[in-house]
């Protein structure tokens, strides 16, 4: 085998704490120790090291040591991660940015996110509720960037996918976490292993956390009747593991999530989402050697309940406390969904890491909304309907002579989505008569392909290359659900199809002992780009958009829909490094560029609004992030780790009329182990207390674009202290 095979490429980019020598229990760190084989469930089994993308892993100690509290704010410090700096229970769960390489906005979600190898993108929303993964529960958080694992996993993977691999339970633990912070947060998290034999585990995880909220409207806007957010989130899992076999593995999960929140802004909004899911999967040894037959299922069931507000008159960041708020929508979405895969992996004359296998998934729901004017409600709507996918897809990697280090590997998947319609859409008005909102069935095949080449050169050098097709279809609240919002109306659009991405990227990894350097380039082209576009943004404008929906006239001064805008392209560079200074202390971080842009419209706007701006930033994606780690092991026992991240400003949406301000942000950590078992925390988020828009708005007029006075600005995160213990018995 060539010296190179044993090179961890993917140790390179692992940009925000990306070293394991620091052992959790105090032990002395080791020199640029190589990361251990790691079999990446994000690749459906690949090893690390054998991929042709750009990778990042990172494990539980490292986990741990980091200053951030939430799972969503651990991921955002990863470079090429980009999601907004609000904690997720202060954020509607429909509100949540989720960007790898500008693939992911709150309109148009298209990075994919698993827990154990199972989609964990909300099924009707495609939005994340991070609430669902306690930090205390993970194991390692695999990142792929970019569209290399599309061919193994299809929808919604066109900007990457994140796995987060939760931990199994192990004989003998019982083990506890506990913290409180600034604006009244607290957590409190247990594990406990029921049952340990030779073949078979046996564990349960609970976690409870909560907080009072912060302020996130600034005070020059704020209305009377706004408030901090309160929220909480409750959490449960039994989890198994059987091997009775050194060939055979089966494990299953049961798990259930609730989370609430309350004065989302407003004092009369309130959410509530819960979710029950049990998967199961299971790997066989075969025969042939390096072959085995994986399989795994999941069965779900969710239900989001959101009550809106509605302003008289409307909101306007001019005169805020004259709006007076009344509940504007009810809303009750239940959803179902199963899926599951099987594949076989093995290898076949000169071709190595062989899948060939076959994933479907089925999701329904049932959406049922409530509209209310000032005084009374207006108009119930019902939205039903059904999405599926069925994909077939084979892999494998081929060196084309022994005695050159060249890997080309080749993906082939065929896709297949359905929506369909389950019969009853539409609106039914407080006087009797039904307004007809159809979702015809439709459907959409794909053939998305995908190409790697992987170079080794000399001892320290790997060049890389891939080229990729794949697609993300439309979310079913794009196309079956209407709401109201505010004085905004949402109305629902049947007729949306599918994006599909052409993609290319190139780099190289360096790795010396002490230092290992990554650097990637990459150009997609997205055709059917899905945006949020406005129809009017005047009352006499909208009028005629809303007879008939039963909303009162000049109630509404914006109706929007989801539609497909034009063809994109999002190009741009990533580099990352980690650097071993000394045997304790380790520095990392990188710096990513993304141009995100409209090359065509295929969708114009009534004259009354502004079409989406060709050949400029689209919305949530900001130009560039950089990020900076580091971790010093002071003392045996003692780490003291630093994560920031600095952006500009950047557009909130697509249509530059909002603005988000851009920030340098600095945590500080703590971490010491006075004994083995137990471990004392403490951190800073945001040391500097950073006041600035991360949702907003910018009162002025910026690069010719007249920006909104009708939106609510958002306050990022500020300063927020917490400490903690966690206690190994």
């Amino acid at each position: 085998m060539h010296p190179l095979q044993h090179v961890r490429r993917a140790a390179a980019p692992l940009g925000l704490a990306a070293w394991s020598a620091l052992a959790a229990g105090g032990a002395q760190a080791q020199d640029a120790a190589p990361l251990p084989s790691v079999i990446v469930t994000a690749a459906r089994g690949t090893r690390l090291q054998d991929l042709d993308v750009s990778t990042t892993v990172l494990r539980r100690e490292q986990i741990e040591q980091a200053p951030e509290t939430s799972v969503e704010q651990i991921v955002n410090r990863i470079p090429g991660v980009f999601a907004l700096n609000q904690p997720s229970g202060q954020l509607h769960p429909t509100s949540q940015v989720f960007s790898i390489r500008g693939f992911g906005t709150t309109t148009n979600v298209n990075t994919l996110l698993m827990v154990d190898g199972v989609p964990a993108n909300d099924p009707f929303f495609r939005t994340i509720d991070w609430r669902q993964i306690p930090k205390e529960a993970i194991e390692r958080i695999e990142v792929i960037r970019g569209g290399g694992a599309s061919s193994l996993w299809g929808n919604l993977a066109m900007g990457g996918i994140v796995n987060i691999v939760t931990r199994e339970p192990r004989p003998g633990e019982r083990r506890v976490s506990l913290s409180a912070g600034s604006f009244g947060a607290w957590s409190a998290d247990a594990g406990l292993t029921l049952l340990a034999t030779d073949t078979l585990r046996l564990g349960l995880l609970a976690g409870a956390s909560g907080s009072d909220g912060y302020a996130q409207t600034p005070e020059a806007y704020r209305n009377p009747r706004m408030a901090p957010t309160a929220s909480r989130s409750d959490d449960l899992q039994l989890s198994a593991v059987f091997t009775p076999s050194p060939g055979a593995r089966y494990d299953a999960k049961l798990s259930a999530h609730r989370a609430r929140e309350s004065s989302l802004v407003w004092d009369l909004t309130r959410n509530a989402w819960n979710s029950y899911k049990l998967s199961a999967g299971g790997s066989w040894r075969l025969a042939a050697p390096g072959s085995s037959l994986n399989a795994n299922a999941w069965l779900g069931r969710s239900e989001m309940d959101t009550t809106n507000a509605g302003q008289v008159p409307a909101y306007s960041n001019a005169a805020p406390a004259a709006a007076v708020p009344y509940v504007s929508q009810i809303e009750a979405a239940k959803y179902r969904h199963a899926g599951g895969s099987v594949f076989l992996q093995t290898r076949l004359g000169a071709v190595s890491d062989l899948k060939i296998g076959v994933d479907a998934r089925r999701i329904a729901a049932d959406d049922d909304l409530s509209l209310y004017g000032p005084g009374a409600q207006t108009a119930a709507i019902v939205a039903r309907g059904e999405h599926r996918f069925l994909g077939v897809f084979a892999q494998g990697t081929w060196r084309p002579l022994d005695e050159a280090p060249l890997d080309v590997t080749i993906g082939l998947r065929q896709d297949l989505w359905q929506a369909r319609d389950a019969g009853v859409n539409g609106s039914l008005i407080s006087n009797g008569s039904s307004l007809s909102n159809p979702v015809p069935d439709t459907s959409a095949q794909r053939f998305n392909p995908r190409l790697g080449l992987k170079y080794l050169v000399g001892e320290h050098w790997a060049l890389r290359a891939a080229a990729y097709r794949n697609f993300a279809a439309p979310g079913m609240n794009q196309m079956y659900r209407s709401f109201v919002s505010g004085s905004s109306y949402t109305a629902a659009s049947p007729t949306l199809r599918p994006q599909t991405n052409v993609g290319q990227e190139i780099g190289w990894d360096f790795q010396r002992p002490g230092l290992s350097v990554s650097f990637t380039a990459y150009d997609n082209r997205l055709d059917g780009f899905i945006d949020f576009a406005p129809l009017c943004t005047t009352a006499a404008t909208c009028n005629p958009l809303i007879a008939g929906t039963g909303l009162a006239a000049g109630s509404v001064t914006r109706v929007n829909q989801y539609v497909n805008a034009g063809r994109a392209r999002l190009r741009g560079a990533e580099l990352l490094g980690r650097w071993q200074a000394t045997p304790n202390l380790a520095v990392d971080g990188g710096v990513s560029r993304t141009s995100a842009t409209l090359t065509s419209s295929d969708y114009t706007t009534p004259a009354a609004t502004p079409p989406d701006p060709v050949g400029k930033q689209l919305g949530q994606v900001p130009p560039w992030t950089a990020n900076l780690g580091l971790q010093w092991q002071a003392l045996p026992g003692l780490t003291l780790s630093l994560q920031g991240k600095a952006f500009p400003p950047y557009w909130n949406n697509t249509a530059h009329t909002q603005r988000n301000d851009g920030a340098a942000l600095l945590d500080v950590g703590l971490s010491w182990t006075p004994h083995p078992g137990l471990t004392l925390w403490a951190s800073v988020q945001n040391l500097g207390d950073r006041r600035y828009f991360d949702q907003g708005l910018t009162v002025t007029t910026i690069e010719g674009s007249t920006v909104a006075t009708s939106s609510i600005p958002a306050l990022g995160q500020p300063r927020t202290l917490s400490a903690g213990l966690r206690q190994q018995f």
